[in-house]
Parts: C-alpha cells; structure tokens; sequence
C-alpha cells in the first residue's frame, strides 16, 4: 500500500518562489544612502522626478556622487544635478557645492526636499 501525502510536492517551490519574490522586490524598492540624512520639508505640491545624477552633500561637507565619496574637483560635468543635503546643513558649506557647479557649466540644479504632511 502506499502512504499517502498530505501536502502537495509543489507547495515547497511555491512558497519558495514567493520568498524569492518579495526579496527582490524589497531589494529594488530600498535606496540607501551612504550617510543618513534628514532632508528639509516644504508645503509645495509640484513634484519633479529626479534625475539619475544626486550630489549628496552632508553637514560635514562630505560630497557623495551615486553613493561614491568625491571632491568638488570630481563633480561631473552633465546639464541638470539634484542636490540633496541635510536640513542641518549650513549654507556655508552649500555654497561652495553651488558655485562649483555653476563652474562645470550645470545648468539646472534640482534641490531634492521632503514633503511635510
């Protein structure tokens, strides 16, 4: 006599499929960034999507390009940037990121910002 079964054999590769699954999911929807920052709120409705090409600068002034440490020197050259820096950071260490750009000849600067509910 056989034994029955009492799950079906292909439950085991469903549910590992489904693991599989949500992990890639996860993975592509999480961004890090390579310090943690709070971004600055604003009130104002109009979003832009964001370009591919995000200077991170932090309260220290530590530039990050796509995740990578960099000096003003190695800011690359393209027509459009986004900027994002911490709410905390002073301008004072800003303003030096803006005229190196304004030098590499951008031409349009997107201020990356949180959305205050």
């Amino acid at each position: 006599m056989r034994k029955k079964r009492t799950t079906p054999p292909t439950a085991m590769t469903d549910i590992a499929f489904l693991l599989l699954l949500f992990f890639l999911i996860l993975a592509i929807t999480t961004h890090t960034l390579p310090e943690p920052i709070q971004p600055a709120q604003t009130a104002s409705s109009t979003t832009y999507e964001t370009t591919d090409a995000i200077l991170m600068v932090t309260p220290e002034g530590t530039l990050y390009y796509q995740g990578k440490s960099i000096t003003l020197e190695e800011i690359p050259t393209t027509e459009e940037i986004s900027l994002l820096a911490d709410k905390n950071t002073p301008f004072k260490t800003i303003a030096p990121v803006i005229d190196a750009l304004k030098k590499k000849g951008i031409t349009t600067l997107h201020c990356i910002v949180e959305e205050s509910l």
